[in-house]
């Protein structure tokens, strides 16, 4: 484990040093700055959870398995389905603005932060 945790900037400082100067012209990085950028998307895309590095993808709730979720989906009407996205979709907007930016509070029909 604290052997991933040293590879992975070492990896992203290699990745981005490698492609990110030929293709965009952006100079090369440090292993300290490919670190800050890992963590930073971490923070932004996925957080470090109890899990490790995984992610348990768009909708899916923790816990529940990949193949078990397939199922629960096959089973839904297109019309469902649709609205279970859209319900999740609306959730982790509110989740990564609450997140990031802070709760809005109503008043008086006004939204203030």
């Amino acid at each position: 484990m604290l052997f991933a945790l040293a590879a992975i900037p070492a990896i992203i400082m290699l990745l981005w040093n490698w492609l990110i100067p030929s293709i965009i012209g952006w100079s090369a990085i440090s292993y300290w700055q490919a670190l800050g950028l890992f963590i930073l998307s971490r923070l932004f895309f996925g957080g470090f959870g109890r899990h490790g590095f995984g992610h348990h993808g768009f909708g899916m709730p923790h816990g529940e398995h990949p193949h078990l979720f397939r199922e629960k989906f096959k089973n839904m009407s297109p019309e469902e389905r649709k609205d279970f996205i859209r319900q999740r979709f609306e959730e982790h907007h509110e989740l990564f603005n609450d997140r990031f930016f802070g709760k809005k509070e109503q008043t008086g029909g006004q939204e203030q932060v």
